[in-house]
């Protein structure tokens, strides 16, 4: 019996090393891991950003990146779902609300590969890195990232008497009263389509200002994401924005072209975003000015942009992905893709890069949206936020075109969002 005992316990002894020996041979890393990388970035972001990309594959021989222009943000978003669903997603991807794509499942292994040292995750503004967070976790890391700044034409503001760089407004109600000089005495153009201020994304600028004053837009109730725009304060703001239309220095229901007749010449003050300045700077027919976004009791500005996320299961993608995106982030990088496209930095010590300092002085647009970095602020990202922007687009038309008061219209979209969520 123990000679039995001893050759079983032998042949186990040797099964196990065959079955450990086999396993390790299974799961053992390729010489090359390939990954699929889409982006939905175009023109110079795109250029930009795929030239980084072949650096980084030439540089490291066991990594090979096949890279594909997946569409604008909206068509990649579409792309990935069904991609997903389907099991072909790629294994890396640029885009925006990445997160909801891989925190809405369930994967926040972003969390652990932002603790490699080398990352230096500290650099990284907290706006930002909240930015890349799914109910409040990490699940992304941003990548493009703007925040909008108030522009405005020098010719129409001069004319008007109005010197926005000495005297900027501080607060909105500041700005009301200097875009009402403007219609008054700023229409060069004498244009019958001619206003003092508006903004080509309306459902952007008004989470930052409810964020200025003091509302968060949603917030965790337990495991419950609660609309809180249509409280008091988020009213108020609403309120405010209906007084821009009554006054008219706003157009109703008119965003759309606001980009348009601010080129045109026909609109004094516009929001919009910091990648502007790159695309507007010597390129339009009067001179361009920028200033820092007013203020309802604090400043904050709602962020926009994309992130890079890893949307691929396979442990070894991962890590080879995460490789990709130190590399996209890494300062000099950062900087140069800012730079070259108007996005702004993730990390802040890209303000003392001597390329950004040198544009501090060339170009004090750029140094406005730098320093508005500070205070750039996300809301909580959950899996219905993008339903919550088109019910704000609905809201805002119906308060602009006064179908609905602005605490009616906030209420009917709070009551929409839940049923949603539901």
């Amino acid at each position: 019996m123990k000679k039995v005992i001893a050759v079983f316990l032998v042949l186990l002894i040797i099964t196990s090393i065959v079955f450990a020996k086999g396993a390790a041979e299974t799961t053992a890393r390729p010489e090359v891991v390939k990954l699929q990388v889409w982006y939905a970035l175009s023109g110079t972001s795109g250029e930009s950003f795929k030239s980084k990309a072949e650096a980084f594959d030439i540089a490291r021989p066991d990594i090979e990146l096949e890279l594909t222009y997946s569409g604008k943000y909206a068509d990649t978003a579409t792309k990935v779902s069904a991609a997903l669903l389907s099991g072909d997603a790629p294994d890396v991807a640029v885009m925006a609300a990445g997160q909801l794509y891989t925190g809405g499942r369930g994967d926040f292994s972003m969390e652990e590969f932002a603790k490699d040292p080398e990352f230096n995750i500290s650099d990284v503004y907290p706006g930002m890195l909240e930015y890349g967070k799914f109910d409040g976790r990490l699940a992304a890391v941003p990548f493009g990232i703007s925040t909008q700044v108030l522009y405005y034409n020098k010719t129409i503001c001069n004319a008007a008497g109005i010197d926005l760089e000495k005297n900027p407004p501080k607060t909105w109600e500041e700005l009301l009263t200097l875009a009402k000089i403007a219609v008054e005495k700023g229409n060069i153009n004498k244009s019958s389509d001619f206003y003092g201020f508006d903004t080509s994304d309306g459902v952007w600028l008004i989470k930052s200002m409810f964020s200025q004053n003091g509302n968060p837009v949603v917030k965790k109730a337990g495991d419950t994401v609660v609309p809180v725009f249509n409280e008091a304060s988020g009213v108020e703001v609403a309120t405010f924005w209906k007084k821009m239309i009554d006054s008219g220095i706003m157009p109703a229901g008119q965003h759309n072209n606001a980009e348009k007749k601010f080129l045109a010449g026909n609109l004094a003050i516009i929001a919009a975003s910091s990648n502007r300045i790159s695309r507007w700077q010597g390129n339009t027919s009067f001179e361009l000015g920028a200033i820092p976004m007013p203020k309802f009791s604090q400043n904050a500005l709602a962020l926009g942009g994309n992130v890079m996320v890893i949307l691929s299961e396979d442990q070894f993608k991962k890590e080879a992905g995460w490789e990709l995106v130190k590399h996209m982030l890494k300062e000099e990088n950062q900087t140069d893709f800012a730079l070259s496209t108007g996005y702004l930095p993730i990390r802040k010590s890209s303000q003392q890069n001597p390329k950004v300092q040198e544009l501090f002085i060339s170009n004090p647009l750029y140094k406005i949206a730098f320093e508005q970095l500070d205070y750039t602020w996300a809301y909580l990202h959950f899996s219905e936020m993008g339903t919550m922007d088109a019910m704000f687009w609905y809201a805002l038309d119906e308060i602009e075109k006064a179908v609905l008061s602005p605490k009616a219209a906030l209420d009917k979209a709070a009551a929409s969002l839940i049923k949603e969520m539901e």
